[in-house]
């Protein structure tokens, strides 16, 4: 049937040379289809390439054809851009064809450099007389290999173009020349910035737009690259022509003219103050800056300045009131006393209708807090507890951690912020936990308010008449959680809180650590009660002689809070008290050298993992993610050695979880279901790491291997009798794997491994064996102890990327109910080589997966980067309106000896997802 159908699309392509309507959707009713076979699909291109190289055939439908040909099929990409390189070459092409031609070729690929390099073609184009030709060169410059000199005369002269749409991409690519060029000659940059300064009053808006962009970037320039005594004059020259935009009729420009001043570096404390005022200040009134004022006016008075964000604040339009907070939240940097009056304003902008408006006015309020130049009185408290009690969580959330940061002068300012937190308590009782932080923040920002509001309360911190506690109560909690702060505060004042507070607030023990989980643990919060608790006493009955201790370590639970605190005073890092939170790893060290600190230190987490706490330890762990977090954002060749390190804490976190587990009593009834998850996902991790990570040393395997020998063996010495066979058989081939590599590298084993190859050759392969021997696994888990990770040379992160274009809940793909339908996905590999067994997963609901082989042979690329296009037919397509997807790429990984998944056409092995599911919407087709 394919064989008739293209017949008679190609009998009628040689009998009429322009493509009519019908014949074009013949041929993309062809190449859309992803059952065509590739014989088809050859002929047909030969064909179209007979129908470019014709002068009266339809170039334009031609090419756009060839493009869709391209897209859908890669593997015919290089035809396809042969066929239109020579195409482009003819001399009967019409140029109103070429900037299509040109779009449908890789600027990087040999063959196009000569096209891309031709500067002749270039300027021909770029002043060739269709408007829309111009635009796409001017648009597209970056695809062509022009010297940067003969691109800025292209975009200077452009300026001048009469079409506003040639002027908009003009000053765009000025702005792009400036970003991508470093430019030294000052009188260049003026040149640039003031022809940007006289399209300022251009009668288009998208000019205007584009103009101001263009003045704030080449303004930037200007006065960088002037001297010290000039800069200030030139940036306030800058800032006050950018003043004059906000006023413009336009919303989009006024929002630019905003986001420019935001950007500004440098202003005068005059010019900013004079922004928030109507009137011009005696200090502006005779100053006159270089600039533009009116299309026939070049001098700008510093008064033009004037009321400059007032307007902005009291816009009609939200998004421009949103743009000039932000400006604001840079500028106040510049200035306390412009800061100072900053504040009013933006208090002011906590009362606006738009959602929007007032989070960012909370976040420029936030930012000021940060850097010590906010400044609240008395009277913009109630707009500050209006913006508590807002609907809108983000609010909340940011008028919180703007309270938290704000310090006040007065302690009646400071107890209306409590009470207001406490009612805040009462109405969100959901926030509990955001709230308690930011009281013990507060707290330790005005320690001496602490004691003195403690006083006030502690009637209703006692027991009553009958000895009740009423610890019910939010209120109750919240008073503790100041009272906790108090000893950590700058104005350490620990005696002046009673000592019994500290010992209520332990009965609340875990409600109030969920709240203080950033700062500290559980069991650091316990024994952190309990010291404070002591050293009040102690210090107050003047008798400390050590004996008193012995009353507060009766209880087990506390000894081994206190054993751990003991312990980790050996590491800075672990600090209970003075330093709660982790410290930050040494920024100056370089990326290998500073993955080999983390792991060193690492093994110093085992014998707290040990004692069961758990707390401290994934509290420093979490430290570290996030300083290795940060390390990674500028260490992009080494971010193979990064992603492992992190995997790899992550793993100990999970191992601290499950030996907290199997340490615990009643395992049976309460911690199966958490063990089995935990150690569910460390084998999936510890498989993640064996598999997608290129350059492994023997060392670091043998290291892997024997956290997935812990895994099993915790696994087995819960005695899940139903599984025990399939356990027993993924340990003897870890420990197969580990004997090749201490052979191989002659590797001393621990005594660990050493013990359960003993006990593996006792058991054989009787169930009844390893049934008898789960005692003495479990025994075996005694000789474990974490050693130090070497890591040897650089390691390639195994990754995968999938895209699918223009596809969207709004915008789905059509389909027919059983008929398969071809999914293009844009697919990017790296470091994955040649003979690795890929599929494409294509997953509907949770249960139905089909997979599609990938043959990387069919591909070009090299195995660092591979990038592709790829059509995935998806053949179980039900009877269904809309239909959602999930597609995601697998790679085969043979970790035992036996078949794990049993598919009649789909993989033979486990498989480890290298992406994450790439949502695609399908609707059917109205016929």
């Amino acid at each position: 049937m394919e064989h008739r159908f293209f017949s008679a699309v190609d009998r009628e392509l040689d009998r009429n040379p322009i493509l009519s309507p019908k014949s074009a959707d013949a041929v993309l009713t062809l190449v859309s289809n992803p059952c065509t076979s590739d014989s088809t699909l050859t002929s047909l291109l030969e064909t179209l390439k007979l129908h470019l190289q014709n002068p009266n055939s339809n170039h334009q439908k031609t090419l756009s054809l060839l493009s869709t040909l391209s897209h859908h099929h890669p593997r015919l990409r290089r035809r396809v851009d042969a066929a239109v390189h020579e195409f482009i070459l003819l001399p009967s092409t019409p140029a109103s064809s070429l900037p299509h031609a040109l779009s449908l070729l890789d600027p990087d690929q040999p063959e196009s450099l000569d096209l891309f390099s031709d500067e002749s073609l270039f300027l021909s184009l770029c002043f060739f007389p269709c408007v829309k030709t111009r635009r796409w060169m001017l648009r597209n410059v970056s695809k062509f290999r022009v010297r940067p000199s003969v691109l800025l005369t292209v975009f200077l002269g452009f300026t001048k173009d009469p079409f506003p749409y040639i002027r908009e991409a003009a000053l765009d690519g000025l702005v792009m020349w400036n970003d991508s060029v470093r430019v030294e000659d000052q009188s260049l940059v003026q040149c640039c910035y003031f022809r940007a300064v006289e399209l300022l009053f251009d009668a288009e808006d998208s000019v205007r737009r584009s103009a101001v962009r263009a003045v704030g970037e080449w303004g930037q320039l200007l006065v960088a690259l002037n001297p010290d005594k000039t800069k200030r004059d030139l940036s306030d020259a800058l800032f006050v022509q950018l003043c004059i935009m906000v006023r413009d009729m336009d919303m989009e420009t006024r929002i630019a003219a905003f986001n420019a001043l935001g950007k500004i570096l440098t202003a005068s404390e005059d010019i900013l103050l004079q922004t928030l005022s109507k009137k011009a200040l005696a200090a502006t009134k005779e100053k006159n800056y270089p600039g533009q004022y009116t299309a026939k006016v070049f001098k700008i008075p510093a008064t033009a300045a004037a009321f400059t964000f007032v307007h902005g604040l009291e816009d009609e339009f939200y998004q421009v009131r949103r743009s000039a907070c932000h400006a604001l939240q840079m500028l106040t940097d510049l200035s306390a006393e412009f800061a100072g009056m900053v504040v009013p304003r933006l208090m002011d902008m906590l009362n606006d209708d738009s959602e929007v408006v007032r989070l960012q006015a909370l976040q420029t309020l936030h930012h000021m807090a940060i850097s010590d130049h906010l400044k609240v009185e008395e009277s913009h408290l109630d707009l500050f507890f209006g913006a508590l009690i807002d609907s809108n969580a983000l609010i909340r959330s940011a008028a919180r951690k703007t309270l938290q940061l704000t310090k006040l002068q007065k302690l009646a300012m400071f107890r209306s912020c409590i009470d207001n937190l406490i009612k805040n308590l009462d109405l969100y009782p959901q926030d509990e936990d955001i709230i308690f932080y930011a009281l013990y923040k507060l707290g330790r920002m005005h320690g001496k308010f602490v004691i003195s509001i403690i006083r006030e309360v502690s009637q209703e911190l006692e027991p009553s008449f009958d000895g009740k506690l009423n610890f019910n109560k939010a209120r109750t909690a919240a008073l503790l959680v100041l009272a906790i702060s108090a000893p950590v505060s700058f104005e350490w004042q620990i005696c002046s809180i009673p000592p019994q507070i500290f010992s209520y607030a332990v009965t609340m023990l875990g409600r109030l650590s969920c709240g203080l989980v950033d700062v500290m643990g559980q069991d650091t919060l316990l024994a952190y009660l309990s010291y404070c608790s002591r050293l009040t006493f102690d210090s107050t009955s003047k008798n400390y002689e050590g004996e008193v201790l012995d009353l507060h370590l009766k209880n087990n639970y506390i000894h081994l809070c206190e054993k751990s605190v003991e312990i980790s005073s050996s590491f800075p890092e672990l600090m209970a008290f003075n330093k709660v939170n982790p410290p930050p790893l040494q920024s100056h060290v370089e990326v290998t050298g500073c993955m080999e600190i983390v792991f060193q230190k690492v093994v110093n987490l085992w014998p707290l993992i040990q004692l069961g706490c758990i707390n401290e330890v994934q509290q420093t762990l979490r430290g570290w993610k996030e300083e290795l977090r940060i390390f990674s954002r500028d260490s992009r060749q080494a971010a193979g050695v990064l992603f492992f390190a992190l995997k790899y804490l992550h793993v100990i976190k999970l191992l601290g979880k499950a030996w907290a587990c199997t340490s615990q009593r009643n395992i049976w009834f309460n911690n199966m279901g958490v063990l089995e998850n935990l150690l569910g996902k460390m084998e999936r991790r510890l498989k993640e790491m064996l598999c997608r990570y290129v350059g492994l040393s023997s060392e670091g395997e043998l290291h892997i291997l024997e956290l997935l020998l812990v895994t099993y063996t915790l696994k087995l010495s819960c005695g899940e009798i139903f599984c025990l066979q399939n356990y027993m058989n993924k340990l003897k081939f870890v420990l197969r794997r580990v004997e090749c590599l201490s052979r191989e590298g002659s590797i001393e084993l621990s005594h660990f491994v050493t013990e359960l190859q003993n006990l593996s050759r006792g058991i054989g392969d009787s169930e009844d064996g390893a049934i008898q021997k789960l005692d003495t696994l479990q025994n075996s888990l005694k000789l474990f102890s974490l050693k130090h990770f070497m890591l040897t040379g650089d390691l390639k992160y195994v990754d995968a990327e999938v895209e699918v274009s223009d596809n969207d809940f709004q915008n789905p793909f059509p389909f027919i109910s059983g008929l398969p339908v071809g999914i293009p996905l844009n697919i990017t590999l790296h470091n994955i080589a040649i003979e690795t067994r890929l599929w494409v997963a294509i997953t509907l609901g949770e249960k139905s997966t089909q997979f599609v082989f990938l043959d990387l042979h069919e591909f070009g690329g090299c195995n660092e980067t591979r990038k592709f296009k790829f059509i995935a037919p998806f053949t179980r397509t039900p009877k269904v309106k809309h239909l959602l997807l999930k597609i995601s790429i697998a790679m085969e990984y043979s970790s035992e000896d036996q078949h794990l998944i049993h598919h009649r056409k789909g993989p033979k092995h486990e498989l480890i997802h290298l992406s994450e599911g790439k949502e695609v919407h399908l609707s059917m087709a109205v016929r």
